[in-house]
């Protein structure tokens, strides 16, 4: 075991040639001594971890990382080979190796290697298919495409919404696996639904489970089912599984994020292999389902930071279908608006419309339940309105607040300036008590009874009349 001339803290068999060759390759290299202490970083390795050199060679590792990867390695003596990781200063993940010299039984020090040749892969596979979406529209393809009725229940016009219908419709047509992301309450249970039953499988039975919803201890004989005898408090004579009665049909995963690893090994192995076996039995049962799935978590990363398994995602995953974010959709709030509105007028036998402000507000809000938040809140106003005709007053108190901070944001300067005329330090007082008046009238729009408002506000008679002073809110 050689001395690195040029820093005598480290333990190398690499030469002094050789240690100039690690500093100009692509790939990161850092090495450190058995005590986990950085002995060296190439210029790669510093761009990674968006330090300088100084700011953590010489140092423990486990100052700048305290969740290593190399610093596990070393740990359980164990080395590891292209496994991929996130790295939270770059937002994205790489792909390490840790080498244990000269072995990983009596190593005087680790090699650590990192690349982001996979990642780049998949961010160029992602690209391929954001292209592709977007020759769709360009073609007018997905907005002028004729769906099946089963896709009628999915109400939009924007074009990123109708990419991701026409991409499932492409999908109904074949028979592989299929994964829908987005935010909660975007729609995505409808959207499987319709792949079901525009499929060759819609006569079949289509199956779903809520994986967040089923405890971990639970989750296996739901999915697997369980022999006679299996356990205690168990019926007598076993129960069947979601893959037996979904054979031939459709399994729905909802919120595949959630499977504990245990369970998404399990399942890996029924779908590489095509049986699965009931929960105290050994007898092999064949199944042939289609598995589609939808989750609002972010399962590549999931996957980089190994709470995902990389081979079950590569199974779940053959085509991605995203659903954009109702704030993404524009002229889709109102039309969907309109949609549960003569939905629950025909139930209630009424006749009500929107009026120009209510739409205003609507247009304002942002969103962050999606099409689940508008229909509640459309529902929401129905009841509450006496008239032919839904105002701001009939609508929740937080949208209300919504309209105020819309105002609010016609009125804060762009780009950091302060508005004419504002003497400097002043901006936060100015936009402060601009809210607070937004706040009032909204409220008092909504309860024209001043004792009724007071309430709402939480505020005293006396604090109520003199905010109302302060702000000359008749």
């Amino acid at each position: 075991m050689e001395h690195n001339p040029e820093n005598r803290l480290t333990p190398t068999v690499l030469s002094d040639g050789e240690f100039h060759i690690l500093k100009h390759i692509g790939d990161a290299v850092l090495i450190t001594s058995r005590d986990g202490t950085v002995v060296y970083a190439n210029d790669a390795c510093c761009r990674i971890m968006g330090l300088p050199a100084e700011k953590f060679v010489r140092r423990k590792l486990a100052e700048t990382e305290a969740d290593s990867l190399t610093l596990k390695a070393m740990a359980n003596r164990t080395e590891v080979v292209n496994v991929r990781k996130y790295v939270e200063t770059l937002k994205r993940g790489v792909t390490c190796s840790v080498l244990l010299l000269p072995s990983p039984d009596d190593f005087a020090c680790s090699v650590t290697i990192m690349n982001m040749v996979h990642q780049e892969a998949a961010e160029a596979d992602f690209q391929a298919r954001q292209r592709y979406v977007e020759s769709c529209l360009d073609a007018g393809i997905a907005r002028a495409a004729d769906l099946p009725a089963p896709f009628d229940k999915l109400v939009g016009t924007s074009g990123p919404f109708r990419a991701a219908l026409y991409l499932a419709y492409k999908a109904s047509r074949a028979d592989f696996s299929v994964l829908v992301t987005g935010e909660s309450g975007v729609g995505k249970e409808l959207l499987v639904r319709a792949i079901h039953e525009s499929s060759r499988r819609s006569g079949l039975e289509f199956v779903s489970i809520n994986c967040a919803a089923i405890p971990g201890t639970l989750i296996e004989s739901e999915l697997f089912g369980y022999a006679s005898g299996s356990f205690t408090g168990g019926r007598k004579e076993g129960k069947k599984g979601l893959f037996d009665l979904a054979d031939k049909g459709t399994l729905f995963f909802d919120e595949v994020g959630d499977f504990e690893l245990n369970t998404q090994a399990k399942i890996l192995r029924v779908l590489e292999e095509g049986e699965f076996r009931r929960v105290g039995d050994q007898k092999c049962i064949p199944v042939d389902t289609r598995i589609l799935s939808a989750t609002n978590r972010d399962l590549a990363r999931m996957m980089l930071e190994g709470k995902f398994r990389e081979d079950l995602y590569y199974r779940l995953n053959t085509m991605t279908i995203h659903v954009p974010p109702l704030r993404e959709r524009g002229g889709d709030i109102e039309l969907l608006a309109a949609h549960f509105l003569a939905a629950l007028c025909r139930n209630y036998k009424r006749q009500v419309e929107f009026s120009r402000n209510t739409m205003d507000i609507f247009f304002a809000h942002p969103w962050p339940g999606n099409a689940r938040e508008l229909r509640s809140v459309v529902s929401y106003a129905l009841n509450m309105c006496d008239a032919d005709v839904i105002e701001p007053a009939d609508l929740p108190h937080y949208l209300l607040i919504s309209e105020g901070r819309a105002e609010l944001d016609r009125r804060i300067p762009a780009s950091g300036r302060e508005p004419e005329n504002l003497r400097p330090g002043l901006l936060y007082k100015t936009v402060m008590d601009a809210f607070e008046k937004d706040l009032i009238e909204a409220i008092l729009k909504r309860y024209p009874s001043r004792t009724r408002a007071m309430e709402a506000l939480g505020l005293s008679r006396r604090s109520f009349y003199l905010k109302l002073k302060k702000h000359s809110i008749s």
